[in-house]
């Protein structure tokens, strides 16, 4: 009666593990995404996997304003953090930016350049105490521009408003 009983408490102990690996990609299908009127708003690819559901950013994208230049380019992969489901602990997907990065100014000058160093940043999950996150910050590297492109030293905000932009979670991706 004891040996069943072990056997199921650590069968159910190995069903709910994860793995924290980066996810590899075997496939991935080019898309672009464009604003209400038109304009091209994004091309670049998504892990053809999980296509049905959200579009998880994978390898070169670029992102245009709806005036049609473009506002960023650079490179994604894909990761997976902790959520707590019914079943018990699963994956929770998102993309985050690496590498070397573009952000261009509405107008089409170069706004900011610069390489994302990785880091680790805390997720809030589904799960108590959340997870640890591959996330990319900016460095003392990065070089900020006007509007006119004239060197400029960044503003709190300049920082924040490209460090905030460096991952895109499942529900950022949905279709739905």
């Amino acid at each position: 009666m004891r040996l069943p009983l072990y056997m199921l408490t650590f069968l159910f102990f190995v069903s709910c593990r994860t793995s924290r690996t980066e996810v590899e990609y075997l496939n991935k299908t080019e898309i672009s995404e464009y604003y209400d009127n038109g304009e091209i708003k994004s091309i670049g690819a998504i892990d053809y996997f999980h296509k049905e559901f959200n579009n998880f950013r994978v390898g070169f994208w670029r992102e245009f304003y709806k005036n049609g230049n473009l506002k960023s380019e650079g490179n994604y992969k894909l990761d997976t953090y902790k959520q707590c489901c019914t079943g018990g602990i699963c994956n929770g997907y998102y993309s985050y930016k690496y590498g070397e990065w573009k952000y261009y100014h509405e107008n089409g000058n170069l706004k900011t350049k610069g390489t994302y160093r990785m880091g680790k940043k805390h997720k809030k999950t589904s799960c108590e105490g959340g997870d640890e996150i591959n996330f990319g910050y900016i460095t003392n590297s990065w070089i900020f521009y006007d509007i006119n492109e004239n060197e400029i030293k960044p503003s709190q905000e300049d920082i924040l408003e490209i460090e905030n932009s460096s991952y895109l979670d499942e529900f950022q991706m949905s279709k739905y």
